[in-house]
């Protein structure tokens, strides 16, 4: 499953669907920062699909995998708009990819923890959502020599 935007086929633009078990839903996307005011990088954006639930825009998101590995990725939202044009959604929620080093194991399940202002909310990611994840190091982005 391919998910990152841009001009390659590898890169086409593919959403994830996430449900916790207790009726949160979210809508995920991969994709490469577009603003030039903000730093270029690999961002996931989530976007609440029930239109109550608030995501919060500080707190960063944690992804850990079944033996216990942890990635924090920092929390990007103000990316969402361009500086100074509009509040940040509150549905939405955007969190820098690039601090995903080491990337996981493709083999091992990941789980998504989601900061909310109700608190944080669990996701269990499928197994070619965590392969996504694994291969994002290996995905040509737009602007990078492979080369170099």
């Amino acid at each position: 499953m391919s998910l990152l935007l841009g001009s390659s086929p590898a890169l086409a633009a593919d959403s994830w669907s996430l449900s916790d078990g207790a009726g949160h839903r979210l809508a995920a996307k991969v994709f490469e920062q577009p603003f030039p005011e903000y730093p270029a990088g690999l961002r996931l954006r989530l976007n609440a699909v029930d239109g109550q639930t608030r995501l919060d825009h500080t707190h960063q998101l944690v992804l850990t995998d079944s033996l216990g590995q942890e990635w924090s990725l920092p929390n990007r939202s103000e990316e969402l708009v361009q500086r100074g044009e509009a509040a940040v959604p509150a549905g939405s929620a955007q969190f820098d990819l690039d601090a995903l080093m080491p990337r996981p194991s493709e083999a091992l399940p990941l789980h998504l923890t989601v900061p909310t202002t109700a608190g944080a909310f669990g996701f269990d990611l499928t197994p070619e959502q965590a392969m996504t994840l694994h291969a994002l190091g290996s995905v040509p982005r737009p602007g990078t020599d492979p080369q170099a």
